[in-house]
């Protein structure tokens, strides 16, 4: 059960954390001076959610809001681990593992860009600008990486039609080069095709929460929301970065700890709540 001391000030921690974005180092000095000296604050893919370690280990999870706390066990069910530490709470919240979810990109109907012998898997939408800049990095680093490619609508009819003609290019290749070169509206119009697998990546984006484009998982599992400042850098720390991170003091959503990869400024395309990634996914499916 959670200490009566650790409960008083859990809503004043809240507030700290909605100030700071999860991001200042000086929120931590501010815990303090409040009676709280946190481990770790880690900020859950669940809207509205976050978790506290205390110092002796202890781990909860609140709402933003303060209202409500949970403490006990909790289990993540895609990495198939019960979260036990901040240490497992943060690597749970900045990776993505497709494998053991039997997640197939290929079987979704993924671009390949690439014969690295490390694998990324990117979703993005064939008109936001910083998704184009990611395809010249993608090719650039082509012969150490091999991006498995989602091309879905982030951004509006035109967008919708642009991936339904990749999903439908038989030719994948063409599809690719068509992609990568800003070609889409050259590729024919989709007609007589099997839309099930492009269905089906609606849903899987739907599903691990896709809110903002490009969207990234490195080598590792670890995501990335948006284009990184320095993908080279990015990747290749998470290409590294084996072993269960050690919790930072404040961690935000988006990146891992500081003793995983390093934080990377990002650029992509993200939507409001009122006109999020998510629905117009599921507009697509109609």
């Amino acid at each position: 059960m959670a200490s009566l001391k650790t409960l008083r000030f859990l809503t004043l921690v809240t507030a700290v954390v909605s100030l700071s974005s999860l991001a200042s180092a000086n929120s931590f000095e501010k815990l303090k001076e409040m009676g709280l000296n946190p481990k770790s604050v880690t900020e859950m893919p669940i809207d509205g959610m976050i978790a506290y370690e205390a110092q002796n280990g202890e781990v909860m999870f609140m709402t933003k809001d303060g209202r409500y706390v949970f403490s006990g066990t909790a289990s993540d069910i895609w990495n198939k681990k019960v979260l036990e530490t901040g240490a497992d709470v943060m690597q749970s919240a900045h990776t993505i593992p497709l494998a053991q979810m039997e997640i197939d990109f290929d079987q979704l109907g993924a671009l390949t860009v690439g014969t690295g012998s490390k694998t990324v898997h990117v979703i993005t939408d064939p008109n936001c600008p910083a998704c184009k800049k990611l395809n010249d990095q993608m090719q650039d680093l082509s012969s150490e990486y091999t991006f498995k490619v989602l091309v879905l609508p982030a951004l509006g009819e035109m967008s919708r039609e642009a991936s339904k003609k990749i999903a439908c290019t038989q030719d994948r290749e063409v599809a690719m080069s068509a992609f990568l070169d800003s070609r889409v509206d050259e590729l024919d119009p989709p007609q007589n095709c099997n839309m099930d697998a492009y269905k089906q990546a609606l849903l899987v984006a739907d599903y691990i929460r896709v809110r903002e484009v490009p969207f990234l998982i490195g080598p590792n599992d670890f995501v990335n929301r948006g284009l990184p400042k320095d993908l080279e850098g990015w990747l290749a720390e998470t290409s590294s970065f084996i072993s269960t991170p050690e919790p930072a003091n404040v961690a935000p959503q988006t990146q891992p700890s500081a003793a995983g990869p390093k934080k990377a400024a990002s650029a992509g395309q993200s939507l409001n709540s009122i006109n999020s990634l998510n629905n117009r996914l599921r507009e697509s499916l109609k």
